[in-house]
């Protein structure tokens, strides 16, 4: 395994952390021997890095990966989130120390290592498009907003680093960026759709991100690549359980990114083994992301995933394809 350094936090990150959401749904599964098998595995590998959320699983998440974590004896960074509702609206502050509290509850640490934000992030009045309760920048950054409860758990020693999950509409998000106050960022970013990290074409139709990993690390701040695997869209297994994931990334809904996927099986053709390997490389090729964030449903999962470290970019002749691709927005 290799590692890189996680932004000004200090900390010396696997390049393949382990996701616990409820999406690969291993960690939020009552199978503690494949949760035990999967863990150990991933810590063998060199893995060092977990994280979770109070939202996967109804907090069984947090629950699992604490039990885990002092079965096994790792000395692991671990990151949990907080997600705010409607009903936290004037207490907001408030309810970002109750949340970080239960996660801790569960998780049965002191402390955590990054506490990130959860919700979507748009301007005033646009919450109504995006996935869940919306927060605006002033909701995160203002006064007796979530940035105050994170500062007065990290005065506490609750928690050491501050990050929020890249998601919502793209000025917002920089301007959580451009604030200063954030270590770390979950950054959206995958063969469907590389604006975080490469110039968005134009005519491209899924959301423009703007560069915000190289903006995030210009900034000093971590950045951990998230839906690399676009929640499965990329993949050929299209659905989970019968269920059409939602849609986190405006123009990258499930049934558009599927139909963009089946352009990428030319990856298989002699650039990498199989399409996974091809989006986690592809995601490591930039020297801003600092891990790459996936979730697991099985050992086997997680074995593939860390051989991916170390194995180098795809070649010119795929990035020239991809290029094309995203040009012509997969038509």
């Amino acid at each position: 395994m290799q590692y890189r350094k996680l932004g000004r936090t200090g900390i010396e990150i696997s390049e393949i952390a382990f996701g616990c959401g409820a999406a690969a749904g291993l960690l939020t599964s009552g199978d503690h021997e494949a949760q035990l098998g999967a863990v150990r595995r991933a810590l063998d590998l060199g893995i060092n890095h977990f994280d979770t959320a109070p939202a996967y699983g109804a907090g069984s998440s947090e629950t699992n990966l604490g039990r885990l974590l002092e079965e096994t004896g790792a000395e692991a960074t671990v990151s949990t989130k907080v997600r705010l509702g409607k009903e936290s609206a004037g207490r907001l502050r408030e309810a970002t120390v109750e949340s970080v509290e239960g996660s801790l509850a569960r998780l049965g640490r002191e402390a955590v290592d990054i506490i990130q934000l959860h919700n979507h992030v748009a301007p005033e009045g646009e919450g109504g498009g995006w996935s869940g309760h919306t927060l605006s920048p002033e909701d995160v950054l203002g006064e007796g907003g979530v940035l105050e409860g994170f500062r007065e758990l990290r005065e506490r020693g609750r928690v050491r680093h501050f990050g929020f999950t890249g998601l919502g509409a793209p000025d917002a998000l920089h301007a959580l960026v451009d604030s200063g106050a954030f270590d770390t960022i979950q950054a959206y970013y995958n063969l469907l759709n590389p604006t975080g990290g490469h110039p968005a074409p134009p005519g491209f139709g899924a959301l423009d991100y703007g560069l915000i990993i190289d903006r995030a690390a210009a900034a000093g701040m971590g950045v951990l690549a998230i839906r690399i695997l676009g929640r499965g869209s990329i993949v050929p297994r299209a659905e989970a359980g019968g269920k059409t994931p939602k849609t986190l990334s405006r123009g990258s809904d499930f049934p558009r990114d599927a139909e963009r996927g089946r352009a990428l099986g030319w990856l298989t053709e002699g650039f990498a083994r199989t399409i996974p390997e091809a989006a986690i490389r592809f995601a490591l090729m930039k020297p801003e992301v600092s891990t790459v964030l996936l979730g697991f449903s099985e050992t086997a999962h997680v074995e593939e995933a860390a051989a991916c470290t170390g194995a180098g970019g795809l070649p010119e002749e795929a990035m020239a394809r991809l290029r094309g691709l995203w040009e012509s927005d997969f038509r």
